[in-house]
């Protein structure tokens, strides 16, 4: 599959300088709502618990409707709690309203403040001619694209990659029920992450992108939740301070690079020699206005 990359002149000599691609925490990013889609709204929290105290409460009766090996530990747990307490007369309510109304402000406070600082991401997109693109990413036409074979020579662990699902709040892939009775299982952490970093609001759907995914070591992430107050604290220790990554790429992963309409000789030169100097093997072309549409021409460049 081919990928598009836009970017400055500035910043593609030094893609071509380092043969490596930089892979940001959504941080640096210019979107502010990077990574806070969340299949945990309130209305759906509040549902997702209540089916949870009816559940806890029917497997405590002895109910037998529900397959008990699929549970996370800590819902068998509570199972055992709940009987116990039925069987002594206590109440078996333990999670406050208060609990309840905050629990998606604790999901985000974790996602911000333990996770968002390692997750590294690149950004690409499948078509060369977007306008918009040019314009945000690569200079007003003054810059340029790569066209990309492959992103990486090594594969980066638990490496996730798709398209970005553009909506408004659309019904997540993930179940916030799912993930309290049975725990953070691979097929849940999945869909998690797909609700999470690849979504976007549909007013960025011009971009049509794609992204790959990775983990930077998170360190060491603790939270503490104060079930008396109902106060969640996360601290971090030993992360990163770096917020990007660059990843090494293959010479022959860039397929051409594609001059913006505005692109000055001199650009292109200098991009060139990069090309010859870092013994890269590609293609040149650049964006031409024709009959008021743009369209990409070669350009008969030989590299030395």
């Amino acid at each position: 599959m081919t990928f598009y990359k836009y970017t400055t002149t500035s910043t593609a000599e030094i893609i071509l300088r380092n043969k490596s691609l930089r892979w940001s925490s959504p941080l640096l990013f210019n979107d502010l709502e990077e990574c806070q889609f969340t299949p945990f709204t309130q209305e759906s929290s509040m549902k997702a618990f209540e089916m949870y105290n009816k559940i806890l409460e029917q497997c405590a009766s002895g109910c037998l409707l529900f397959n008990h090996t699929r549970f996370s530990e800590n819902t068998r747990l509570l199972i055992g709690v709940v009987a116990l307490c039925k069987q002594e007369g206590k109440s078996t309510s333990f999670l406050s309203n208060e609990f309840l109304m905050n629990h998606g402000e604790m999901h985000l406070n974790y996602i911000n403040k333990g996770l968002i600082n390692c997750f590294r991401i690149l950004c690409v997109t499948t078509a060369c001619d977007n306008n918009l693109m040019w314009a945000y990413y690569a200079d007003q036409h003054y810059g340029c694209v790569f066209e990309l074979e492959s992103v990486f020579i090594g594969l980066p662990r638990q490496l996730k990659e798709d398209e970005v699902r553009y909506h408004e709040n659309i019904e997540p892939l993930s179940n916030p029920l799912h993930m309290l009775l049975y725990g953070e299982t691979p097929e849940i952490k999945e869909l998690m992450i797909k609700d999470i970093l690849f979504s976007k609001r549909t007013h960025w759907k011009h971009e049509e992108e794609y992204r790959f995914m990775f983990i930077e070591s998170f360190g060491e992430i603790t939270s503490e939740l104060n079930l008396q107050t109902d106060k969640f604290e996360v601290t971090t220790k030993y992360q990163s301070e770096k917020l990007y990554t660059d990843v090494p790429i293959l010479k022959e992963s860039i397929k051409s690079i594609i001059f913006g309409a505005r692109t000055s000789e001199d650009e292109i030169d200098k991009i060139v020699s990069a090309v010859s100097q870092n013994k890269f093997n590609c293609d040149f072309y650049q964006m031409k206005m024709r009959r008021g549409s743009l369209v990409k021409e070669s350009l008969n460049i030989q590299v030395a």
